[in-house]
């Protein structure tokens, strides 16, 4: 399967868009990812999330909606490689 290119900006707004959609994650304020090299702990993507505010959400359901919502996204979205 062919992965679609993406900013970062766009796959950080894709995550914050999936995870606010999750039970208790509604108020989750901001997520960043940052690149990486491919394996298999990251689906073989070039890119992983660097950090999470959680905002006015509970810590432990914000990173189990991102586990979930990254887990995904890595196996659908690509990083455009900085210049």
């Amino acid at each position: 399967m062919t992965r679609v290119l993406k900013t970062a900006d766009e796959i950080e707004q894709m995550l914050l868009i999936d995870v606010r959609q999750q039970r208790h994650c509604d108020k989750v304020e901001a997520i960043r990812i940052c690149g990486c090299l491919p394996d298999d702990d990251n689906n073989r993507a070039n890119w992983k999330v660097a950090s999470v505010d959680p905002g006015g959400a509970s810590r432990e359901f914000a990173g189990a909606a991102v586990m979930i919502a990254m887990d995904r996204l890595q196996r659908e979205v690509s990083l455009i490689p900085w210049e």
